[in-house]
């Protein structure tokens, strides 16, 4: 597995899965019994496209991609997560055909104000 088929996958879920509304295509990007850590989605496709469906449409904006060996970590700004903007880390471990097979998040809802002048991005 490349770092450019990882790559791939990624844009796939943050452009057309989260940014386009098109869950239809995350069960083509995961393989296995797919490994959820997020305690709010059950393990397993239908889990996650379970919450894909509650959410919908999830814009986004990546911010920044790591890859290490079969891992991604992507940091993003999601716009509307639950009517909130919210920092997040998401990991994504892939299978040797590039497939997803566990994810895990952190996430944080931006605050309205902020004791710097950093932001979270």
């Amino acid at each position: 597995m490349k770092k450019d088929q990882i790559r791939k996958v990624i844009d796939v879920i943050y452009d057309q899965v989260f940014n386009q509304g098109q869950a239809d295509l995350y069960p083509d990007l995961v393989s296995g019994p797919y490994i959820q850590h997020n305690p709010l989605v059950p393990d397993g496709v239908a889990g996650v496209m379970g919450f894909l469906k509650q959410v919908g449409r999830l814009r986004c904006e990546v911010k920044r991609i790591a890859i290490d060996g079969d891992l991604a970590f992507v940091h993003v700004r999601y716009l509307n997560l639950f009517g909130k903007e919210t920092a997040g880390v998401d990991i994504f471990r892939f299978d040797d055909a590039g497939k997803i097979v566990e994810h895990w998040d952190v996430l944080q809802p931006v605050p309205a104000e902020s004791k710097n002048s950093n932001t979270m991005f």
